[in-house]
């Protein structure tokens, strides 16, 4: 099993600017955490909240893992941590939640130490919750750092963004994330090179998928668009397959797949199914498309009619890819 408070391989030039930020004691009081999902956001964050107050830290400041202190991270029971995050059955993060985050951020600490709170999604905070954060991140309590993770870090508002110290997590070279995921178990390299296609290039979502056994469904979702793309169903029965359930994982699974398919578009050579299909669609309709998607993604948060989102967007997907044979 990997130990949780160790950084993942490919975050290694990313941790030394923040060991260097955390040695001169220029840390920011507001931090974004942005990138895809799955490329280990979360994992940073746990590193960095132990790294402030490990007893025994390793070279870089990175934490040692063992100590109190690492241990009551772990256990998000640190007195100087706070973590906020949509409750269930809940769409946003309350502004009540913020407020009182706020109240403890300004508040000295029992042994004078730093103060570190995670905002995850900072996405889902509602426009009072932003609000808050923002007079409390314009005026921040002394040894305070909040630390802001988002897969939509276009969501938030610039006044907000401005604000924060940025650290952007890219996908990892495709080597060294299959070597990460045959460290991290994964025994078959065929299946572990499936869920990194299946994730995009992200190794921890890949590595969800390998644990979970969802990669199935991903690729049972990736057979029905290219039936839908030959002709071979139709978009209704496409929709009920997938199901009213599975419509947000599905919409976000089609997002990066498209996104997948605009790439292959600019690339010459390839043969396949996907290659052919993606050299059809034209651009700017797919463009459109993608925006659809997303669009919808923020419309199912809000309560909408899954089902009726699923009929919606493959009735689209068919009628785009018949654009393609037309022009």
């Amino acid at each position: 099993m990997s130990d949780p408070l160790r950084l993942l391989p490919w975050q290694g030039p990313l941790w030394r600017l923040t060991a260097q930020a955390i040695e001169q004691e220029r840390l920011g009081h507001a931090l974004l955490l942005s990138g895809l999902r799955g490329t280990g956001k979360r994992a940073y964050a746990r590193v960095l909240a132990a790294a402030l107050w490990c007893k025994t830290p390793l070279a870089q400041h990175l934490p040692c893992g063992q100590c109190d202190d690492c241990r009551q991270v772990l256990s998000e029971a640190h007195p100087g941590y706070s973590a906020l995050r949509v409750e269930e059955d809940k769409r946003d993060i309350a502004f009540e939640a913020v407020r009182g985050l706020c109240e403890r951020m300004g508040m000295t600490s029992h042994d004078g130490r730093s103060k570190l709170a995670i905002i995850d999604p900072a996405d889902a905070l509602n426009n009072n919750g932003r609000n808050a954060l923002l007079k409390t991140i314009e005026e921040p309590p002394p040894r305070s750092h909040i630390v802001l993770i988002s897969e939509r870090p276009l969501a938030l508002p610039a006044t907000l963004r401005s604000r924060c110290q940025q650290l952007r997590f890219a996908i990892p070279a495709r080597g060294e994330a299959l070597a990460w995921l045959a460290e991290s178990g994964a025994a078959d390299p065929a299946q572990a090179a499936a869920a990194l296609d299946a994730a995009h290039g992200a190794p921890v979502l890949a590595q969800q998928f390998l644990n979970d056994q969802s990669l199935a469904l991903r690729q049972t979702w990736r057979a029905a668009l290219l039936d839908l793309a030959a002709g071979r169903s139709e978009p209704l029965a496409a929709a009920a397959a997938v199901g009213e359930a599975q419509a947000q994982p599905f919409l976000r699974w089609l997002y990066g797949w498209l996104l997948d398919l605009l790439r292959a578009g600019l690339v010459s050579g390839g043969g396949g199914e996907v290659e052919t299909l993606a050299r059809t669609l034209p651009h700017r309709a797919l463009d459109r498309y993608v925006s659809e998607v997303q669009e919808n993604l923020r419309r199912l948060e809000f309560n909408a009619k899954a089902q009726l989102v699923l009929e919606a967007m493959l009735i689209r997907w068919s009628a785009l890819v018949a654009l393609g044979r037309r022009t």
